[in-house]
């Protein structure tokens, strides 16, 4: 009789759960024709919600794991939306994804029941804020012929700034607006938090337009802080130099040239950012690797990142670089490797005896 209880609490815990995680979005697993088909029908005309995802896209998993099957979320979108989601690298996803010329991840496309975009949203929410922004979406006014309409009725950077957005979120250069705000406005205005927020956040590293702001970069450190700039412009090309230092740019469609990665290790190098944090030789890694300087790189790791302390964040991501290069290296240049690990190995059999024969003396 006891097992028959514990084993009814069981099952209903467990159509407790499945019916907490029902009340989420509802994604549909069908065609985006069949979505459309779905989305027209008289009797109950729905717009399209679309989640552009990758495999690869940590935000994307969240948004899907934690965000989605909430109840406040299943309780906007399923009566309003026909929700469906397609892999932007695969399959359908791939003509999906050169239609509506989605780049960023995640990407959430609100279309109508013609498979017209109305609008976009990009980037991760949780469930709550996700909801706030696709009914703002919604809105014709927060829609990009909408921010565009009153830009060129007020040409302002209260104007210009969501349209300037609304373009990069859609996948259009923003460059042109940010440009005209730039040359047409007070320092005051041009030099404000917002504006170079979204100027800093949404340029290009190393296009014309972000070599004109730097240029002022003294005005835009006075405005954000030194330290907080450094980070912006670092922060931009972090990930972009860490696939080239992998050499994994191709599955994250990263194409630089050396003449492009020199430019940006140049770049960097000026902005003197902390040595100890290991991170900040990544730009200087990934020129070694397109340019297929191993001894370079070499030579490198045992100048500068050696002498990191092993506890440093991201070392052994840089160490874990420097073996990849292993199988295409010379014996000479495989020998030299080996001589650096052994050192390592050295450095921390001393740091490790020290360590004990303090806590001999603390045991005794």
């Amino acid at each position: 009789m006891r097992k028959l209880i514990i084993l009814t609490i069981i099952c209903l815990s467990t159509l407790g759960w499945k019916s907490t995680f029902a009340q989420g979005i509802n994604f549909e697993t069908i065609t985006m024709q069949e979505a459309m088909n779905k989305a027209s029908d008289p009797a109950a005309p729905r717009f399209i919600l679309v989640d552009c995802y990758t495999t690869w896209c940590v935000p994307c998993i969240e948004m899907a794991s934690y965000e989605f099957p909430k109840k406040v979320a299943g309780d906007y979108f399923n009566p309003k939306f026909i929700s469906v989601k397609f892999d932007m690298e695969k399959g359908e996803g791939k003509e999906l994804a050169k239609k509506y010329n989605v780049t960023a991840y995640p990407t959430f496309l609100i279309l109508d029941a013609k498979g017209q975009e109305i609008n976009r949203v990009v980037g991760k929410s949780n469930a709550e804020e996700f909801v706030v922004k696709v009914k703002a979406a919604l809105d014709p006014k927060n829609s990009l012929p909408g921010y565009k309409a009153a830009y060129e009725a007020n040409k302002s950077l209260i104007t210009g700034l969501p349209y300037a957005l609304a373009l990069y979120q859609n996948s259009k250069d923003p460059v042109p607006v940010l440009n005209e705000l730039f040359d047409n406005s007070e320092d005051y205005e041009r030099f404000s938090r917002d504006y170079l927020e979204v100027a800093l956040g949404t340029t290009k590293f190393g296009t014309p337009f972000f070599r004109k702001l730097m240029m002022d970069k003294s005005s835009i450190d006075q405005a954000l802080g030194t330290e907080i700039t450094n980070r912006i412009l670092f922060d931009k090309i972090r990930k972009d130099m860490y696939s080239i230092a992998t050499e994994t740019g191709a599955r994250y469609k990263v194409f630089y040239t050396p003449q492009e990665v020199e430019d940006v290790a140049y770049t960097i190098g000026l902005l003197k950012l902390p040595q100890f944090e290991a991170e900040n030789h990544m730009c200087r890694i990934a020129l070694f690797v397109v340019n297929k300087d191993l001894d370079g790189m070499i030579r490198y790791f045992k100048r500068r990142v050696s002498t990191l302390p092993s506890e440093t964040p991201y070392k052994g991501i840089l160490e874990g670089i420097l073996m990849q290069n292993l199988a295409k290296a010379t014996p000479e240049q495989k020998a030299a490797i080996m001589s650096y690990f052994e050192d390592r190995a050295k450095s921390l059999a001393k740091e490790a005896k020290s360590y004990q024969e303090r806590v001999t003396v603390i045991t005794k």
